[in-house]
């Protein structure tokens, strides 16, 4: 725009206003207060210009007209400040906006053109046309004045209503995808997006079959159908936060409920170390162990470790007193008997016993086991080569052929799965390049006696052990359940070791398997007898030590299955010794069908009268017919008011922890959560989420009503 132009016009509009300047001023429309605007449900929501923007030199000098020149309608000039403004920025003016066209006023008539072409583009104009645009839409003669759109609104109940209805839709599609792990996000989600992610997606498909649903986002603004990732991400907090208020509750139920902390540590697929926490308590005659959270770490030291556990517990102001037990695993930062954390939150909770996870114990058994000498190590070592081998996708492919299942071949036993393996290594080994190397020396060591034995050997104990581990990562097993498991393994590893008949069924499974597949070699160890030091010639070697002893016949069998079975044995000893029973056979004292049933071992926590009076009635409760498989129904038949020392006794030792794998559980969760695709996902979004789905029992009797009060706690567009 040229200055000549602009010096013209504004000589014709001063030429053409009277001398006194203020009769002939512009007034603008009178506009309300913002603290009496509220939100509304018209496509256009009525906002209103701050109080600041008001009163701004602008709007308070003499005159102000409306100009429209060259292009741009929201321009105004001021005759007695010989300035352009802009008025909708004048009005409702944004933190970025310039200061020239709101206060000072625009003056640079040579320039003028081309920053109002930029101003024009600017965000900060944006913003301010649009709630321009949408005051001057709340205000149009037939809708009434902003206090009577307020009033009707708060009178039609209706319109809240429907948007209540709204936000219960968003809240189930957002808790659905919690439960079901699903992710809600896309790549892009903008209009042009082919694809706008789970949630959009499903949203519009759901619409397009409920016409009242279509018709509430289609009149609903923009910015307030509450589809935005923030949106997503405060719901799910809140439901999580409703879940932690119910386990508060259920805490806080009863005076005398008896806790148990289990911890765990592990890193998700970004490499966060988090530190889970979960509590098991008994609720209404009910044991439950419920996720409580998580919180990112990365100081993995015992003091650090600890301060994470207690700052997950803080929002459940627990009394520390009745803090039962610690499950943690056996690592040295959380089992350290001088500075590991146990020791650290003893101070905290005084009356907590630390528990070792039996699960864990019983693995690390049997991975002792699996290296108790070298050729037992060797043989482990063809199977996990083996393993790596058969997952090739030609390898794999051509191994479903001969097998003609559809079942992966790796959750078969490998007794039953034999056959078909051997001939598709038999196959590859005929080929050329690396698979045939590999498919060589795989079969060289898979067709011996040796590792058919150890195959079978191993089969049968880890068979046996199978049934005990499933049990001790059970949530609800008991002290007395755990004892009698381990006691019963002991038992039944001590026969394989005294009762010929089950090393014989081995030798024979063993030989049946060689006849069948044609495997004459004993093993591929070199024959050579190694020579001893001088230093132990006087002293008895029952193996050799770094390489293998070669089997030649079976009394060489026979030595393999003794050391096998011993070394278990020892080990079960060295791990669950007779001392780390004593809560258990505390307990077991309270089950009638238990040996120890009816001994004290209470450290005068009980007196003797209650307690023999207890065990009399238990006894004849029995001698009518009824039966206590659990301490649990045991709990369920003492009564407060007359044993109130054996009821906390048993609650207590109820809640022992046994297991910490309810932590690994909700590790589980996080994995099937943040996948790759999902690799950048905040903490704060993956521990709602996983809370939500591993307590889905919890999830699914939430009560969307207070979800939608904490949601409306804080200003919304949407009137709820």
């Amino acid at each position: 725009m040229k200055q000549s132009s602009l010096l013209k016009f504004v000589s014709k509009r001063r030429r053409v206003q009277p001398k006194e300047e203020d009769n002939s001023e512009v007034q603008e429309p009178s506009i309300s207060s913002s603290n009496e605007l509220s939100s509304s449900a018209s496509v256009h929501s009525p906002i209103t210009p701050s109080p600041a923007a008001l009163h701004s030199p602008a709007s308070t000098s003499p005159t102000h007209q409306c100009t429209g020149t060259y292009g741009f309608p929201w321009l105004e000039y001021s005759t007695s400040r010989d300035a352009v403004f802009c008025k909708p920025c004048r009005h409702f003016p944004e933190a970025a906006t310039e200061s020239r066209f709101i206060k000072n006023g625009f003056r640079d008539w040579k320039h003028l053109s081309h920053c109002c072409v930029k101003h024009e583009a600017s965000r900060a104009h944006a913003t301010a046309l649009g709630r321009s645009e949408g005051y001057k839409a709340s205000h149009k003669p037939e809708r009434g004045n902003i206090i009577n759109q307020l009033h009707k609104d708060a009178v039609n109940s209706s319109f809240v209503e429907r948007n209540r209805e709204h936000i219960k839709v968003v809240i189930d599609l957002i808790l659905f995808y919690a439960k079901q792990d699903i992710p809600l996000h896309g790549h892009r989600e903008n209009e042009e997006a082919l694809n706008k992610g789970n949630f959009l997606e499903l949203f519009q498909l759901i619409s397009s079959h409920h016409p009242e649903i279509k018709k509430r986002l289609d009149e609903l603004p923009r910015n307030a159908k509450l589809t935005s990732p923030n949106i997503q991400n405060e719901m799910l907090e809140i439901a999580a936060l409703l879940n932690l208020c119910k386990i508060k509750a259920d805490l806080h139920d009863e005076t005398d409920t008896y806790y148990a902390i289990l911890a765990d540590e592990c890193k998700d697929l970004s490499k966060k170390e988090l530190v889970a926490v979960c509590i098991r308590y008994i609720h209404k005659g009910q044991l439950k162990e419920r996720a409580v959270g998580f919180v990112e770490t990365g100081d993995m030291s015992t003091s650090a470790i600890s301060a994470k556990i207690l700052e997950v517990l803080e929002p459940l102001q627990l009394d520390p007193n009745l803090c039962v037990g610690f499950g943690f695993d056996g690592a040295s930062v959380m089992s350290g008997k001088k500075g590991g954390v146990h020791v650290i939150l003893k101070k905290t909770f005084p009356h907590a016993v630390y528990v070792h996870c039996n699960s864990h114990r019983l693995n690390l058994v049997l991975c002792t086991a699996s290296k108790v000498s070298p050729c037992i190590s060797k043989c482990f070592d063809v199977i996990n080569n083996l393993h790596s081998f058969m997952t090739g996708s030609h390898r794999h492919a051509r191994f479903m052929q001969i097998h003609s299942c559809d079942v992966r071949w790796s959750s078969w036993s490998m007794l039953t799965l034999l056959g078909p393996i051997l001939e598709t290594l038999a196959e590859f080994s005929e080929s050329s390049g690396h698979s045939k190397l590999e498919a060589d020396s795989l079969l060289h060591q898979m067709q011996t006696e040796k590792f058919l034995f150890l195959l079978v050997t191993f089969n049968k104990l880890f068979e046996m052990s199978d049934y005990a581990t499933k049990d001790l990562q059970s949530a609800t097993i008991s002290v007395t359940d755990c004892i009698d498991l381990i006691e019963g393994l002991k038992e039944i590893y001590t026969t394989f070791r005294n009762e010929e008949n089950y090393l014989d069924k081995a030798m024979a499974l063993t030989e049946d398997l060689m006849k069948r597949h044609g495997i004459v070699n004993w093993d591929i160890t070199g024959t050579r007898k190694r020579k001893l030091t001088a230093k132990l010639g006087d002293t008895l070697i029952e193996s050799t030590v770094g390489k293998a002893s070669p089997v030649k016949d079976n009394s060489d069998l026979k030595q393999l299955w003794n050391d096998i079975v011993d070394k278990k044995i020892m080990e079960l000893n060295t791990r669950f010794k007779a001392d780390t029973y004593r809560l258990m056979r505390a307990a077991a004292a309270c089950l009638p069908q238990s040996n120890t049933f009816g001994n004290t071992h209470f450290n005068n926590t009980v007196e003797d009268s209650e307690h023999e009076v207890f065990v009399q009635q238990l006894e004849r409760k029995i001698s009518n017919g009824r039966a206590f498989p659990s301490l649990v129904e045991v709990l369920d038949t003492c009564p407060h008011d007359i044993f109130p020392r054996m009821k906390r006794l048993l609650r207590a030792l109820i809640t022992i922890p046994i297991t910490s794998c309810g932590v690994k559980r909700l590790f589980s969760t996080v994995y099937r959560i943040k996948t790759g695709i999902r690799a950048t996902m905040l903490t704060q979004r993956l521990k709602s989420l996983s809370l939500l789905s591993f307590e889905r029992e919890l999830t699914e009797l939430l009560d969307y009503n207070k979800i939608i009060a904490v949601f409306n706690s804080k200003p919304r567009r949407l009137l709820l």
